[in-house]
């Protein structure tokens, strides 16, 4: 199950728990709901968990007008590095819940703010839509920095749709992105070849290759990913063409939607002959 099926309400009142705990059932059946009526409460479970969106009311002390540990839970939030989307809750009227709002907005990047004296199941269940939406495009984001270094200065959509043609690939973009990062996105950044700007594409071998040096792990390699089916005649294609393969150790292979991927560790490569980074 993914980051994005879990949802976080932060709330000192037993009633308001529920009303968001229905809300959220009814709309997503399958998110995974945590609740936490206080402060220490939200921080253990942000400690184990990343959420996609979270409820946080802004006072955490019904007894206390003053308590604002709300703040600092999404403080929590943002401390740890998650792109959770936080909808701020206050049940407070008067001057101050304004400048609260907005401070939550600018400082915590809140997605939105919701008065508990005008909240309604629909209202929850929109917000609940909208953080889910605009977390998960954060995390695509996030996928595309694997695609976004071996493209070069090529337009990125004309790039993917060339790629995912040349190899065959079977899937969504968020699955292309996600296939690259999982082959070398632990190998980032990475630095061109001298003379190279992206990786080449060999639409006879159904192939994507280039060789990099990865300032990750201080040395050469060769990253490359195609159509399963031809993917080791292409490897051997493109080793009798450049030699580059011929002292190269495999350090990582994966296969997913009718693609193999391959990155090779190449022996002997000096840092001069690449980029500078």
């Amino acid at each position: 199950m993914g980051s994005d099926k879990n949802v976080l309400i932060v709330e000192d009142e037993e009633q308001w728990r529920k009303i968001y705990e229905r809300a959220v059932s009814s709309q997503q059946p399958g998110q995974t709901i945590k609740v936490a009526e206080d402060l220490t409460g939200a921080e253990r479970l942000i400690d184990s968990t990343q959420f996609a969106v979270a409820f946080v009311d802004v006072g955490l002390d019904i007894s206390d007008d003053h308590n604002v540990d709300g703040l600092r839970v999404m403080q929590k939030i943002r401390d740890t590095g998650d792109d959770t989307s936080i909808v701020v809750v206050t049940g407070r009227s008067g001057q101050d819940v304004l400048p609260i709002a907005r401070d939550a907005m600018k400082k915590y990047g809140a997605f939105d703010t919701i008065g508990k004296g005008s909240a309604g199941p629909s209202d929850i269940r929109r917000l609940l839509t909208g953080g889910l939406e605009a977390y998960r495009n954060a995390r695509t984001s996030q996928l595309v920095d694997a695609r976004n270094s071996i493209r070069g200065a090529a337009d990125p959509m004309v790039w993917d749709r060339r790629v995912t043609d040349a190899i065959d690939f079977r899937g969504s973009a968020r699955d292309f992105y996600g296939l690259l990062d999982k082959l070398f996105g632990e190998y980032l950044p990475l630095v061109n070849r001298i003379g190279t700007e992206q990786a080449r594409i060999d639409n006879q071998n159904k192939l994507v290759y280039g060789n990099y040096w990865s300032r990750a792990i201080g040395a050469g390699m060769l990253i490359c990913f195609g159509a399963a089916e031809v993917f080791d005649k292409g490897i051997n294609a493109i080793s009798a063409d450049s030699g580059i393969l011929s002292d190269s150790v495999p350090v990582k292979e994966l296969a997913s939607h009718g693609v193999r991927g391959a990155v090779f560790r190449v022996e002997g490569s000096q840092r001069d002959e690449f980029q500078a980074g």
